[in-house]
């Protein structure tokens, strides 16, 4: 899935639910898959400001 979906949170607990939420609402996805959340934690960058 291709997909330019960005957020931003100070956590990676903090960061999941948005994902999750964005998930459901953009994809119509009840669940992520282990491989997609595998993909989806892959794709998480750490900003340093």
């Amino acid at each position: 899935m291709n997909c330019g979906f960005e957020t931003s949170a100070k956590t990676k607990e903090e960061l999941m639910p948005k994902i999750v939420e964005h998930a459901k609402t953009a994809h119509g996805m009840t669940s992520i898959p282990d491989d997609m959340k595998k993909k989806v934690e892959g794709a998480i960058k750490k900003k340093m400001f």
